[in-house]
């Protein structure tokens, strides 16, 4: 498998993601499609980024579904499409923003939020459906992620911890990042030399060896 042959709205995640990541922010985006499939809204994690005076809640999930046009697209007709399990904040904003399905490419077990809506009698009164792909999606995801702070964390022990986090399930993507970072491929060349394109291919190469 390559980059080419994700769904178009797959590959504009991980093309967000990689923005976000080049950016020095997390590795998490989310988009939003119609009825017929077509993206109508996008989001990308930029909590690095000071757009804002507090960029603390520029979360992806709740980006796309700000983004969201409600005027021209039925939302309870949308489908919103995550990289990573969202977290309690973006849980709550899908389910206030009106969106009914969403699909999740990585589980989270230390920051993901979807167990709670079992948990609350109003999130089970609006029928959300919820589907995981426990896939190489995932390990794409956490490759991503794990990249970003491989390359910017410089705090080893939460580093570690965090790495760790994110092989619960989904272990190939994390060895592969540690791979190309050990390959010498930011040796030297920066994030911003790379196109998501390439950087998702070189991740499935190692995911898939």
């Amino acid at each position: 498998m390559r980059f080419n042959d994700l769904p178009t709205h797959w590959r504009r995640i991980f093309e967000l993601e990689w923005l976000s990541l080049v950016n020095g922010s997390k590795a998490i985006a989310a988009v939003i499609t119609d009825e017929h499939g077509n993206i109508v809204s996008e989001g990308r994690n930029m909590i690095c980024e000071f757009e804002v005076p507090n960029p603390a809640t520029l979360h992806a999930e709740t980006e796309a579904v700000r983004n969201l046009d409600t005027r021209r697209y039925d939302k309870h007709a949308c489908t919103l499409y995550a990289g990573l399990e969202p977290c309690v904040m973006c849980m709550g904003t899908i389910v206030m923003g009106g969106i009914r399905k969403v699909e999740i490419a990585a589980r989270d077990d230390f920051g993901g939020a979807m167990g709670l809506m079992d948990k609350s009698a109003f999130i089970r009164r609006k029928n959300m459906s919820v589907t995981w792909r426990d896939d190489v999606l995932g390990d794409i995801q956490r490759g991503l992620q794990a990249l970003r702070e491989l390359l910017y964390n410089t705090d080893a022990d939460k580093l570690a911890r965090m790495l760790d986090d994110f092989a619960v399930h989904n272990k190939a993507g994390v060895e592969a990042a540690k791979a190309l970072i050990e390959s010498g491929a930011f040796a030297e060349k920066k994030p911003s030399d790379y196109s998501a394109e390439q950087a998702v291919d070189m991740l499935l190469e190692l995911i898939e060896a």
